[in-house]
């Protein structure tokens, strides 16, 4: 008599990581090269941008070393842009995989969205670390207080990027807009200044920026000494808050009407 096995199907925990694990691999093909990319990416940003100052002959707002000034404004904005790019690309990437119904669209984001947060410790601590040793900068007045900054800029990415994700498969143009639309914020991120050296008009306008915000709550965080009047960190909460209950009624729509952007 023929005793059958039941095979237990993965719960979701399992299926985020295994499609994780995926998404790994396929990212980071060509072995240790494909690894460093992520890591070489937002360095080659720091060094454009430090010799531009040198260039201009423009020394940090703040009493730190040039290079620590711009590592604390570049590193959150570009893990935010990564972010919202990887979310952006993935359910289309992976649309095959939605053919097996154990596997949801919130599933494979979940995956990106984790693995970009890993990426993010993982580049914050070499260039952090790579910036102290090379250029003798000091270390962070605040760990907790600098995690919780990146943090911050993840969960923007995080949130906008869903949001941008399910606009993308509703519609094409939407899509073709998302990196339109990030690329002005590189100049209202703070990556070249601090908000009290702006006039009164220009700081109420940038108020609206909240990665200004995520910017000053890091440096205050990281440089002793330096303490933002500005810096509110409930709007980039509440922005990012916005944004995913956006994406909500737009994932339902997809779902309803079984739209997927490039898929077969």
């Amino acid at each position: 008599m023929m005793t059958q096995t039941h095979i237990t199907p993965p719960g979701t925990l399992d299926r985020i990581m295994i499609l994780l694990e995926r998404e790994r691999k396929t990212r980071f093909a060509g072995g240790l090269l494909g690894y460093l990319w992520a890591y070489i990416t937002p360095s080659v940003w720091i060094a454009l941008i430090v010799v531009l100052f040198w260039a201009l002959e423009r020394t940090a707002p703040i009493h730190v070393g040039l290079e620590i000034f711009v590592a604390t404004g570049i590193l959150p904005y570009v893990f935010f842009r990564q972010t919202v790019t990887s979310m952006t690309r993935v359910l289309s990437a992976h649309r095959y995989m939605l053919y097996f119904q154990s596997v949801k669209q919130d599933e494979i984001l979940w995956a990106t969205m984790l693995l970009e947060g890993f990426n993010l410790i993982v580049s914050a601590v070499l260039i952090f670390g790579a910036t102290t040793i090379i250029f003798g900068a000091a270390l962070p007045a605040s760990v907790p207080g600098v995690l919780f900054g990146l943090c911050l800029a993840w969960m923007l990415g995080c949130s906008f990027g869903r949001f941008a994700a399910f606009g993308g498969q509703l519609s094409d143009t939407f899509a073709r807009a998302v990196p339109l639309v990030l690329r002005p914020f590189f100049w209202l991120s703070g990556i070249f200044y601090v908000a009290a050296e702006l006039p009164g008009r220009a700081q109420e306008l940038l108020w609206l920026s909240p990665f200004l915000h995520i910017t000053e709550i890091i440096r205050e965080a990281y440089f002793i000494g330096f303490s933002s009047n500005f810096a509110d960190a409930w709007y980039p909460l509440a922005v990012a808050a916005g944004f995913y209950l956006a994406s909500v009624p737009m994932e339902r729509y997809a779902k309803r009407h079984r739209i997927m952007r490039g898929r077969l």
